[in-house]
């Protein structure tokens, strides 16, 4: 029993998933260099710090921490939610890796609070996922298991197959610790299903350990091997060496329970070697207790006792209570075997000592816990019973008042109504002899008014086939769907025109090496906006294909002068004319994208996770800026893509749209949610998606301005 009770303290150190970022240099050399810069807005500056303890925190923990404090700080000052969250969950992870589970679950919770007001459902089944693995670690199953519950609810209510398929993980280790074997058979094939469509081979071997585990325990020794084989020949490919060393482990359990002590030995051993080089100290410590019950269920306990002993001392350095424990009692059974009672008993005095002292511990903690949770009800009893008192006061009190208003309404409505009488009687001859008048002045003019009726809808016409002539131009210049499909075939174009013809537009080209897009917003929409947007199209194509200039910003440089020189804007002080432009060259070969961007950002989605690469705070033409002494410079910013990444630039035509339920704007956040939700859709379902989202959104509400979304998956 002591095996498995240890084996399943290692399963929740090892296969519990909480989402962290990655640590490496050049990130934190970066981020550092970013804080220093005078001109980072409060909002950017939250953003950064909580990124920056994010990087710290497997190295410098107590610094991360500070950092992300900061964080909290900063925007609790300046009153941004999402900042808020973001620092909670920072300081909640960071918390993790202290083993301050109390304190990481408040940090949790109070985000999840925050993030249920602002609608964002996937990060509230990440932060619900979270606090059931810190109650898991506690051993509070239960709760744990009503958390992880929840939080795949919502993440089925989002469409969020990731967070399900990591869920239903958790939620079969908690029935393999509850013993309910066939119910953590059922989840974790869930969650396999839900890998193998992900293609997500690592995945998919955990799931497949935790199967064999789960028959293992079920005493179905030849499916457990099966799964166990299967597990460890995929961890072997990957060279996921931490997962293997616990597959070995597995495999070592299986052949001991068919007492083929020697195969389990070897499984055994090449466990624990893996685990010493990786200083996986939890693991050697169960390593070392397995080879230990091995031996001695063979009776050779003088090298049982040799390995309970080396196992007695690593679970104490690493303070493992539970294998400490176990160690004593093996101890304990080992000398007695051999007779040597005196040092048996005092093996067995030292485990129910420290048996006591835990028990104690818990005791006295759940003690507390129920004297916190009795003391908050009668508190909440109390302010409920005082709210209705002053309820009920304050409804008498408001009767009386409502009795006098009427009397008051009553009398002002008697006077109201006779000198509304007169006052109709007076009107009633006023609008007689006002249109006795009018008829005669309007039979005069009908005439004249059916000509010039004719003439309004002849220049109307013209007008009309004017403008539609135009669109036919525009749409013949300008890239389509079909070009950019050339050079990506899993991307899109989703454009909305405001009037027939538009200010916004897609701009493409491809060179030998490199392939450029752009969505341009020019100043304006309709004929207006769609003269800009021929300035701005040609300009492209003179300074990428004529000049050969290929970096992002340089290229936003050149097509502000271009556009200031064009519209003569140095000698017309008045002339403010523009564009937003979000511009990106992408390699595919090496693989990057370099992106500029004038009051437009970039989306990545890279790895399951959301970035916005934020372009220049200044636009593209105009003296707006330059006329108040300030330098327009943009740029670029470089990315190194994977594949199945996939960007997205737009207008703010979309983000600014008015609509939904309370009238409010699409907003960046939303874009983001739509594009995390059907990550695994293709790129021409996602652009059905948008529109028909954008034309929800929209109903009953008149578009605003244009729109222009591209969006390319690698």
């Amino acid at each position: 029993m002591r095996k498995e009770f240890l084996h399943i303290i290692l399963l929740l150190i090892i296969c519990s998933p909480i989402t962290l970022y990655s640590n490496t240099h050049n990130r934190i050399d970066s981020l550092r260099k970013i804080l220093k810069t005078s001109a980072l807005n409060d909002t950017d500056r939250v953003k950064i710090l909580v990124r920056f303890g994010y990087e710290l925190k497997d190295s410098l923990k107590e610094d991360a921490l500070v950092y992300c404090q900061e964080a909290y700080e900063l925007a609790e000052k300046i009153n941004y939610k999402r900042g808020i969250a973001s620092s909670l969950e920072g300081k909640g992870n960071i918390l993790d890796i202290l083993k301050k589970y109390d304190e990481a679950i408040e940090s949790f919770m109070k985000a999840n609070e925050i993030r249920k007001k602002l609608g964002e459902k996937i990060n509230q089944g990440k932060n619900l996922n979270n606090i059931g693995t810190f109650l898991e670690y506690q051993g509070k199953y239960n709760i744990a298991l009503e958390h992880f519950l929840s939080a795949l609810r919502i993440y089925e209510e989002a469409g969020y197959t990731t967070g399900q398929g990591i869920v239903l993980n958790n939620i079969g280790i908690i029935y393999i610790i509850q013993k309910n074997y066939d119910k953590a058979i059922e989840y974790q094939k869930k969650s396999l299903i839900i890998k193998e469509e992900q293609q997500d081979t690592a995945g998919m071997a955990s799931s497949i350990d935790n199967i064999g585990i789960a028959y293992l325990y079920k005493e179905d020794l030849d499916q457990a091997l099966i799964y166990a084989k299967k597990s460890m020949g995929m961890r072997e490919k990957l060279n996921d060496q931490l997962g293997l060393s616990r597959t070995l482990n597995n495999v070592g359990n299986i052949y001991s329970k068919q007492k083929n002590y020697s195969t389990a030995l070897d499984f055994f051993i090449r466990a624990l070697k893996i685990k010493n080089e990786l200083n996986d100290h939890p693991g050697a410590v169960v390593s070392l207790n397995n080879i230990g019950e091995l031996y001695a269920a063979q009776g050779k306990y003088d090298k049982a006792i040799s390995y309970f002993t080396n196992c007695l001392e690593k679970a104490r350095e690493i303070h493992f209570k539970e294998a400490i424990l176990s160690c004593y009692t093996n101890l304990a059974q080992a000398h007695r075997a051999k007779t040597n009672f005196e040092i048996a008993f005092d093996f067995h005095e030292r485990f129910t000592s420290l048996k006591d002292s835990l028990f104690n511990e818990q005791s006295t903690k759940s003690m507390n816990e129920m004297q916190a949770k009795y003391e908050s009800d009668k508190k909440e009893k109390e302010i409920e019973m005082l709210t209705k008192n002053n309820v009920l006061q304050a409804l008498i009190t408001q009767q009386q008042k409502d009795q006098i208003k009427k009397q008051k309404l009553l009398i002002l409505g008697i006077f109201f109504i006779l000198g509304l009488a007169v006052s109709l009687i007076y009107v009633v001859y006023s609008q007689f002899k006002f249109k006795r008048n009018a008829n005669i002045e309007l039979e005069s003019k009908n005439d004249l008014l059916e000509i010039t009726n004719k003439d309004l809808d002849k220049k109307n016409r013209s007008i009309s086939e004017s403008i539609n002539y135009a669109q036919r131009i525009q749409e013949t210049i300008m890239p389509t769907q079909s070009h950019l499909k050339q050079i990506f075939p899993d991307s899109f174009i989703f454009y909305k025109a405001k009037d027939v013809v538009s200010g916004d537009f897609p701009w493409t080209m491809n060179t030998n090496e490199n392939f450029f897009a752009a969505a341009v917003d020019c100043t304006g929409h309709g004929v207006p906006g769609a003269m800009m947007s021929m300035i701005g199209y040609f300009l492209l194509n003179d300074i990428v294909g004529g000049k050969n200039v290929h970096d992002p910003a340089e290229i936003l440089n050149l097509l502000h002068n271009g556009i200031k020189d064009t519209l003569k804007q140095e000698e017309n002080l008045e002339s403010t004319d523009g564009m937003d432009i979000a511009i990106c060259k992408i390699n595919k070969e090496k693989m990057e994208v370099e992106f500029a961007g004038a009051h437009r950002p970039l989306i990545w989605m890279h790895n399951g996770e959301i970035r916005e690469i934020k372009g220049d705070r200044f636009p593209v033409g105009g003296l707006q800026y330059s006329s108040r002494g300030k330098e327009i410079n943009f740029i670029s910013h470089k990315l190194n893509l994977e594949i199945g990444d996939s960007i997205y630039f737009y207008s703010d035509g979309l983000i600014d749209q008015i609509g939904g339920q309370n009238g409010k704007r699409f907003r960046n956040d939303q874009v983001k949610e739509i594009i995390l939700t059907h990550q695994d859709k293709s790129m021409e379902e996602l652009n059905e998606i948008f529109d028909q989202k954008f034309t929800k959104w929209m109903d009953g509400c008149k578009q605003l301005d244009d729109v222009i979304m591209i969006g390319i998956r690698i």
